[in-house]
């Protein structure tokens, strides 16, 4: 990120009176594109549209020659380009930011960059938002390698790109299935007593509705009874379910080695954790009495 200002914006910032908009343009990791300025109507910078963006005021954003991370925030409504369903999602998690200014009278004059951040902690209160803004130096504070833990780090369902990159490698594809509701206890809870897969088949899977209200949107499923084969989801959905409501449901894992990995889908070549690493008991314990000092 260059601080270089032209001579043009610069003697613009030197005047009383000034026409200057700041600007944000946030990338998902996905490649979605979101650009908003403070500017009245709609700005068309170096090949992207900028709109108007309501209720989203400018704040400070501290800067210093140190690796402290620099944090600011940034404040604006849900609308059909960034909804709540998307933050639950997780899709603007990490995002890159980048925050500038310009004369919106005189585009040509350039810009002069404020800062590029990456989206940290998101706070949802309808009908808006807040996210913390983090500089650069955030990625200088992040760990390094593999934690060792007992469980396994893999996203279920992963599939690696090549050789030398761990994944899970279990196909979803053949364990997905298909079905409807026949019952709904609330947004959370709801059942198809078709369900014929043990207690916890689907314990930490996904779900996702094919038709209804919910169509198109995914949570993770909390926990899975083969009686009645109710299901319930960690986060209430935003519109109530119906019975009918087609719906697909993948297994879940809960990185457990002999329980899951193992025992339910025959997939240990892949299991990334340690299994066999001590707890804290064990560490801890007095002339292996496991923690105790009977």
């Amino acid at each position: 990120m260059s601080k270089a200002i032209t001579v043009e914006l610069k003697a613009h910032y030197a005047l009383g009176s000034t026409t200057l908009a700041r600007c944000w343009k946030a990338t998902r990791k996905d490649g979605f594109v979101l650009a908003v300025t403070t500017c009245a109507r709609d700005l068309l910078f170096e090949g992207v549209l900028y709109a108007p963006a309501e209720g989203s005021p400018p704040k400070a954003t501290p800067q210093e020659a140190s690796p402290a991370v620099a944090n600011t925030e940034v404040e604006g409504f849900l609308s059909d380009d960034i909804t709540e369903l998307e933050f639950e999602a997780g899709l603007w998690d990490g995002a890159t930011v980048e925050v500038f200014e310009v004369n919106y009278r005189a585009l040509s004059n350039g810009k002069l960059w404020v800062s590029t951040a990456t989206m940290g902690d998101i706070k949802v209160t309808r009908p808006a938002f807040n996210a913390e803004l983090r500089g650069l130096t955030q990625s200088l504070q992040k760990v390094v390698g593999r934690l060792v833990t007992k469980g396994c780090p893999w996203v279920f369902g992963s599939m690696s790109p090549n050789a030398w990159t761990a994944a899970c490698n279990k196909d979803l594809g053949p364990l997905t299935v298909i079905g409807a509701l026949t019952d709904v206890m609330d947004l959370r809870t709801f059942a198809d007593s078709a369900r014929f897969e043990v207690d916890d088949w689907f314990g930490a899977g996904v779900i996702t509705f094919l038709t209804g209200a919910n169509a198109g949107e995914s949570l993770e499923v909390y926990s899975y009874a083969q009686s009645g084969g109710v299901l319930v989801t960690h986060l209430p959905f935003l519109n109530n379910p119906a019975v009918g409501d087609s719906y697909s449901l993948k297994p879940g894992c809960r990185k457990r080695y002999t329980e899951d990995c193992r025992t339910k889908f025959g997939n240990t070549n892949n299991f990334g954790g340690f299994d066999l690493v001590p707890g804290a008991d064990s560490v801890l314990g007095l002339g292996g009495t496991e923690g105790t000092n009977l």
